[in-house]
């Protein structure tokens, strides 16, 4: 049951709060009588209540509106929640349902709506029906398919969310590697790297694998490069080393003799260099020997001519001509290769120096062997009679041919990587790339979340067949559940209700609704005795539409399950019906709704005294006490007219006429208050503002009860002020209270005008009735001397 409603805005309530606004007073009963004058909040009020009964928030209001309405369970709902399932089931008769359902009564191209209540009981398919109810079951009931879905429905939700976790948190990984591998374009070329990117990357990556540190240090180098110039080749040697080792072997085996050798000089082969080469510095140059001083006879150099023979110097000249060619060959070879390395790129450093290390090996042991041949002819030219011998082989020009051949190849591959070298490092890059990828899978154990989330996701497909399979037989039940229930209703039975409900209630036989068939589709007509009906009083419309409402929630009432939680809203259902229909409309709502006890809550609303002293009647089944009183006012606060739900005064609650009610109004304004009068009014505009109508409305009930022999009650007015009116009386009862002078709706009545004219009448009374003026006092509470 709804026991408060705080509104911080929606329409004309603002900062409404229940327990500030009534002192922690009465709260929403089983029975809410509320009175409020017409525009004073009591339609805005019901939206409140339609929004949750509509499940959205009153399209006037959708985007101000803040609203919170208190259960007596403890629970509230506000206007956030009205789209949720709530445990009231609430039905609202107002402006908004007539427009909805009825918007014939109110333009010609308009229509009402049909509906449908339950036919005669059919036990059979009524049977069919709770079998079919008591298989769905329910989730409170912890029972039946229902029941089963739900359980479903949480181990699919927990299932999926679970899968949802891994593979956010998996996803979050792959995200966050994708922005470090970003943040580094230089090294693995992706500016645009992104989740989808290293996604696609995954499979290359665990089918290349981590490379190892070498490979990334090779890899890292290449992408250092920049292109460079290519490098001549170098012609391969044509070498001589087998002809010089032939001919030194052959200068060394040359066997001469002296013609008349000096055997001192044979014995002594560096005496014989000695004298050899001082024949060189002697002859034909000097008479005398250099050393010694004597002079050389020609006798000696006969002799020595005859050890030193042509063939002899012959064989030197050879030999000496032999080691200027080794000599020329060394040179050569020692200035043959000037390659820097810094010429080759980076990735061919290392086989590069391997190389040249191989090539200075080999040249080096080849001018070994020349120095060898060069040293044996020396020895050969300075003992040139003696034959000698050498051990040598030439195994020194192959290793230098190969070392060049390597040397070749190393600078073919150079130069080819130069047209290459932009290829291969996009390559280099997305090795690199995938390395890493490959290495973060390992570290992250991506194969193992890979297997979870597949284990998951088959569990999951097999709760979804589940599921799949409960609702398809869920569906197939409700749409039995439907046919059954089509097979109840009857839309035909709605309008006869609605007639039911206007003969019974209001004696109209004329007026009914009819039920008509239109292209397979039902809609009612409004008919008066038998004929289409183009115009309706305002009394007939309102007629018609509170037997509708009634009419439509006819199967809410029947329910036992539902009326126990029924919240009926009524809003202000009487409009200009006379008295009598009046009484009808009253009982009405207490035949069908009060005394059969079909509802869980009701409120009524209304601006019309006659109205609400019938509805005042209504006691709950649960006793006076469950009945409760409010009014609705519209008044000025902090410079802002706002509308209130307040307490009922306690002479409109226990007084069954409207006299009372505006002898009050009247004396609020005659009585003495503390403070400023003026701003108390002005906090009460809308009681003011009716002041001087209420004032016409006092006098004339007044003076017909005290004169009831004249239909114009208020030409007895100047009895009551003993033949002589007052002009400020006169005034206010003839002109403030009409419309008479478009202007006085802009001009209302003055403050001062106002207390004046409140004490004139309230005085008169007092003097010329003085029992009736104290009985009035005491209904509404005030004490007389």
């Amino acid at each position: 049951m709804i026991r408060t409603i705080d509104i911080n805005k929606f329409g004309q309530f603002e900062d409404f709060n229940w327990i500030k606004e009534l002192n922690r007073g009465p709260r929403f009963e089983k029975i809410n009588i509320l009175y409020g004058r017409n525009y004073s909040g009591k339609t805005t009020l019901s939206r409140i209540f339609r929004s949750i009964e509509k499940k959205e928030v009153h399209p006037n209001y959708a985007r101000e509106a803040k609203f919170k309405i208190s259960f007596d369970d403890g629970s509230s709902i506000d206007e956030k929640e009205v789209a949720l399932k709530s445990t009231a089931h609430i039905r609202v008769y107002n402006s908004d349902f007539i427009k909805e359902n009825l918007s014939w009564l109110y333009n010609p191209d308009g229509s009402i709506q049909p509906f449908t209540i339950l036919g005669d009981t059919n036990v059979a398919i009524e049977e069919k029906i709770n079998e079919i109810v008591d298989r769905l079951g329910s989730i409170e009931g912890k029972k039946g398919l229902l029941f089963e879905q739900n359980q479903i429905l949480e181990d699919f939700k927990n299932k999926t969310e679970g899968k949802n976790g891994k593979q956010h948190e998996l996803d979050q990984a792959l995200s966050e590697k994708a922005r470090n591998i970003k943040h580094n374009p230089g090294l693995y070329d992706s500016v645009n790297y992104t989740h989808p990117k290293i996604s696609a990357d995954i499979n290359a990556a665990k089918s290349q694998g981590v490379l190892s540190n070498v490979e990334l240090e090779n890899k890292k180098k290449l992408l250092k490069e920049d292109t460079k110039e290519n490098i001549g080749r170098i012609q391969e040697p044509q070498t001589k080393l087998s002809e010089y080792i032939i001919k030194t072997k052959e200068l060394l085996s040359a066997k001469i003799k002296p013609t008349k050798p000096i055997n001192e000089l044979l014995e002594d082969s560096l005496l014989q260099e000695w004298v050899r080469q001082g024949i060189d510095k002697h002859k034909s140059i000097r008479k005398s020997c250099a050393f010694c001083g004597n002079v050389i006879s020609q006798d000696l150099w006969k002799k020595l001519d005859d050890h030193f023979s042509t063939e002899s110097e012959n064989l030197r000249t050879d030999i000496e001509n032999t080691i200027k060619r080794l000599n020329a060959g060394k040179k050569n070879l020692e200035n043959f290769i000037s390659i820097p390395r810094e010429k080759f790129y980076n990735i061919y450093f290392d086989d590069v120096e391997i190389a040249i290390a191989k090539w200075q090996n080999a040249k080096q042991n080849y001018l070994s062997c020349i120095d060898d041949l060069i040293n044996v002819l020396e020895d050969k030219k300075n003992d040139i009679f003696n034959v000698k011998t050498i051990e040598i082989r030439d195994s020194y020009s192959e290793p230098l041919i190969q070392a060049i051949k390597q040397i070749n190849y190393l600078i073919d591959q150079n130069n080819l990587k130069g047209t290459t070298l932009a290829k291969e490092q996009r390559q280099a890059r997305l090795e690199l790339r995938l390395s890493e990828v490959a290495k973060f899978l390992k570290e992250i154990g991506y194969e193992k979340r890979v297997v979870e989330l597949t284990t998951a996701e088959a569990a999951i497909k097999v709760v979804e067949k589940k599921l799949s399979d409960i609702n398809g037989f869920i569906q197939q039940l409700n749409n039995q559940k439907k046919l059954f229930e089509a097979q109840l209703k009857d839309e035909s039975r709605g309008a006869e209700l609605v007639n039911k409900y206007l003969q019974r209630f209001f004696g109209h036989d004329e007026i009914k609704l009819k039920a008509t068939d239109n292209d397979a589709k039902i809609k009612f007509q409004v008919t008066r005795d038998g004929s289409d009906v183009q115009n309706l009083s305002e009394g007939e419309c309102s007629l018609i539409s509170f037997c509708y409402f009634i009419a439509r929630i006819e199967d809410d009432l029947k329910d036992d399950a539902i009326k126990e939680k029924l919240v009926v809203y009524i809003d202000d259902p009487i409009s200009s019906l006379d008295n009598n229909h009046i009484f009808f409309m009253f009982s009405l709502i207490d035949s069908v709704l009060a005394k059969p006890k079909k509802y869980g809550q009701l409120f009524i609303s209304t601006h019309n005294m006659d109205f609400f002293k019938y509805i005042k009647r209504l006691t709950s089944f649960e006793g006076k006490d469950s009945v409760a009183f409010f009014l609705i006012e519209r008044k000025q606060k902090q410079n802002h007219k706002r509308s209130f739900i307040k307490n009922m005064p306690e002479h409109l609650k226990e007084y069954v006429t409207e006299f009372n009610y505006l002898f009050k109004e009247i004396y609020t304004v005659y009585e003495e208050v503390k403070g400023d009068k003026k701003k108390k009014f002005d906090n009460t505009f809308n009681n003011f503002y009716n002041l001087p109508n209420n004032m016409r409305k006092f006098l004339e009930c007044y003076l017909f009860y005290k004169y009831p022999n004249n239909n114009n009650p208020l030409s007895n007015l100047d009895k009551l002020f003993d033949d002589n009116i007052p002009s400020l009386v006169n005034r206010v009862v003839n002109e403030y209270s009409h419309l008479t002078y478009i202007d006085r709706a802009w001009h209302p009545i003055d403050v001062n005008e106002a207390e004046e004219c409140a004490k004139i009448i309230i005085e008169a009374i007092k003097r010329s009735d003085p029992n009736q003026y104290s009985a009035l006092c005491e209904s509404i509470g005030v004490a007389t001397n």
